[in-house]
């Protein structure tokens, strides 16, 4: 807990937000194999999720975005519809901030499955919590209960889902950050401080406060 707390209060001074913060550790703990694409990523960008992904070989990430007028090197994929990948070539999928600009989600879904060879894998986060933002539409916010049973009606197995927050005060603080984080160390001692409240409120409840104000549900799951 320290050592995450640590990493938040570090990268929040440099005005990064928390879902993409939780979104960052929950990446540090996962594995692609070979055959990777990244969707919704831009070559060389900072933002690309495999940066934090534990990868085998960097030379063989493929990204992969619905336009590709801001970088000629991404290979424009709809999601909507078919993917250009065979049945079984890939080893990893990772889809950060993503499906929620997807309004057919099954369909992403099934064929994301079908492109992955045996024992390959998804790796992705969807934002909750979180001020709409088109790109260029914005179509849903998923919960845990519906990204396990989307992967499962797929035939995803070992799936996990994890939801990253705190409770009601840390979600409010996430709502504000976007204004409040052109003041030097205001975030932090709002996000502090929003940590402390929810910590000491959920000493009298009996709900996990972090599992009702979630502010991001990270997840994973594996081509059997």
């Amino acid at each position: 807990m320290i050592k995450e707390f640590l990493y938040l209060m570090k990268l929040t001074f440099f005005k990064v937000s928390l879902n993409r913060i939780f979104q960052q550790i929950f990446a540090k703990n996962m594995t692609a194999g070979k055959r990777i694409v990244e969707f919704g990523s831009h070559k060389d960008s900072k933002k690309n999720f495999t940066n934090f992904i534990n990868v085998k070989d960097r030379n063989n990430i493929i990204y992969a975005d619905k336009f590709d007028d801001v970088d000629k090197n991404i290979l424009k994929q709809d999601l909507e519809g078919k993917l250009n990948f065979k049945d079984n070539s890939l080893d990893s999928v990772v889809i950060f901030n993503v499906l929620e600009h997807v309004y057919d989600v099954n369909n992403a879904v099934k064929e994301i499955y079908r492109c992955l060879d045996k024992n390959g894998n998804i790796i992705g986060s969807t934002p909750f919590i979180h001020r709409i933002h088109g790109a260029p539409e914005d179509f849903n916010r998923y919960t845990s209960q519906f990204l396990n049973t989307v992967l499962e009606r797929h035939n995803f197995v070992n799936i996990q889902i994890k939801s990253h927050g705190y409770g009601p005060c840390t979600a409010c603080y996430a709502i504000i950050f976007d204004y409040t984080k052109m003041i030097p160390i205001l975030n932090n001692i709002l996000l502090a401080s929003s940590i402390l409240v929810d910590k000491f409120i959920n000493v009298f409840v009996k709900t996990d406060l972090g599992k009702i104000y979630p502010i991001t549900y990270c997840f994973y799951g594996e081509k059997k």
